[in-house]
């Protein structure tokens, strides 16, 4: 970010001012066609999708409370990005009892995230981001490719950090963040 600051200020007092590339739909589906052309079918059908859909940073939380490291980061990304900030809260432990207490043990599971996630939002609107959450039982990489295919303007995933290199690092934290921007499933 210190590289653009240069483009500020002239030296003359004059501020220049930076303004984000305004979407051409037509320039999009022109490039979507050329991609379609040469066979990248599915490249130029999430070409269209992005689109359609509000740019979005997904932030994973297996269990019911997150991070403070991984909230503070992925709340100043979502503000420098300009991007909503969606938190899935998930867990398999419902999973694991039958089926007549699965209901019961997915309640306590969502009063449970209830505290974090109003933290997370209130945070969010101190910052002025969107900040929306899901509560979803399943495996976690199951969950996150089914949203993934929801909202189409997801860009980023944000994960908490191993708490073993945490514990290592004394303290330090590196969030885990993949590009969706990068990811062809016909390479995964």
């Amino acid at each position: 970010m210190n590289f653009l600051r240069i483009f500020k200020k002239k030296k003359n007092g004059q501020t220049i001012r930076v303004d984000r590339r305004k979407q051409n739909i037509l320039n999009d589906a022109a490039v979507a066609v050329a991609f379609t052309d040469e066979g990248e079918h599915e490249t130029a059908r999430r070409m269209i999708d992005r689109t359609r859909g509000r740019r979005t940073i997904l932030m994973v939380v297996n269990g019911d409370s997150s991070p403070s490291a991984l909230n503070n980061y992925a709340l100043e990304m979502a503000k420098r990005l300009d991007y909503e900030l969606l938190a899935l809260h998930v867990t398999e432990a419902p999973l694991a009892v039958p089926e007549e207490m699965r209901e019961a043990v997915m309640s306590s599971f969502r009063e449970s995230c209830a505290g974090s996630v109003q933290t997370l939002q209130k945070q969010g609107r101190a910052m002025g981001v969107a900040v929306n959450s899901i509560i979803d039982c399943g495996n976690q990489d199951d969950v996150v490719a089914k949203l993934h295919a929801e909202y189409p303007g997801m860009r980023y995933v944000l994960t908490a950090p191993d708490p073993d290199i945490v514990r290592s690092d004394a303290g330090q934290a590196e969030i885990p963040v993949f590009d969706l921007g990068c990811y062809h499933p016909s390479t995964a």
